[in-house]
């Protein structure tokens, strides 16, 4: 073998073991499927309950929620279609936008809303205030 088919040979070796090490883009079975995988297992899946990130993380996933937030950390509509907030700055009144609906294709209704927000206060501030409810009167 001469020296020249020699090098040949091994650039052609190295080459291919370089093909086969380069990484590849994974690829979904169906472009219509995500996989969450969290970095640890989810004990808890309420995160009313808990403060645990990975809870937080699967909720922000899976719930939807009432305003989030944008590139500027600024919030923004995302189940209301708006709002309206009395002078005192006391009494707000949120309007639903149309077409939301739970996992089982029921409406979701202002009550819901309500239900939530209520139960979301009464642990949160449960935990430091009285816990009296202070002035979330219902839906419309």
């Amino acid at each position: 073998m001469r020296r020249r088919e020699l090098l040949k040979a091994a650039s052609a070796g190295v080459a291919a073991l370089a093909a086969l090490a380069a990484p590849r883009i994974g690829r979904a079975e169906k472009t219509n499927k995500l996989v969450f995988v969290p970095a640890v297992d989810l004990n808890v899946l309420d995160p009313v309950v808990t403060q645990i990130r990975s809870t937080r993380n699967h909720a922000y996933l899976v719930f939807d929620t009432l305003y989030g937030i944008d590139t500027n950390w600024t919030a923004q509509p995302q189940m209301v279609e708006g709002h309206q907030v009395e002078e005192d700055g006391l009494v707000w009144t949120l309007r639903l936008r149309d077409g939301l609906h739970f996992h089982d294709n029921e409406p979701v209704l202002a009550r819901d809303v309500v239900a939530s927000i209520r139960r979301f206060a009464a642990y949160q501030l449960g935990r430091c205030v009285d816990g009296r409810d202070r002035g979330i009167v219902g839906a419309r």
